[in-house]
């Protein structure tokens, strides 16, 4: 298995299980982390490696990683603007990072954080 499905496979299990939602994620963004600072830079470890971080509340680490990187699919748009939301809480950025995922495809593999946009 190789580090994308791994941390999709850890990902999920995180959302399935919440008594170890924090551990699965945190050995998930230590798969990622390790390819990326092994000088990855494929888009879709970019995004899954925010995706993860957003999940555990490391907002803004996610926000730089995301904007180092072009966007090329939907899902990194989301990302982007999720992240936005709960560091800078920028209307006018959420607005235009949520409208752009329709000028992207949706990419497979590709994860997206939670986030409740009611509770803004």
């Amino acid at each position: 298995m190789n580090v994308i499905e791994e941390s999709i496979r850890l990902h999920d299990l995180a959302w399935r299980d919440h008594s170890r939602f924090a551990e699965h994620l945190e050995q998930a963004a230590k798969l990622l982390r390790a390819e990326y600072e092994d000088g990855e830079r494929d888009s879709l470890l970019i995004n899954n490696y925010a995706a993860v971080l957003l999940d555990l509340h490391r907002d803004a680490e996610a926000l730089a990683l995301l904007q180092s990187s072009v966007p090329d699919c939907a899902e990194h748009c989301l990302n982007t603007a999720i992240a936005i939301a709960k560091s800078a809480y920028d209307l006018a950025r959420i607005r235009q990072w949520n409208l752009a995922t329709a000028d992207y495809p949706r990419r497979q593999g590709a994860l997206v954080a939670y986030m409740d946009w009611q509770g803004l």
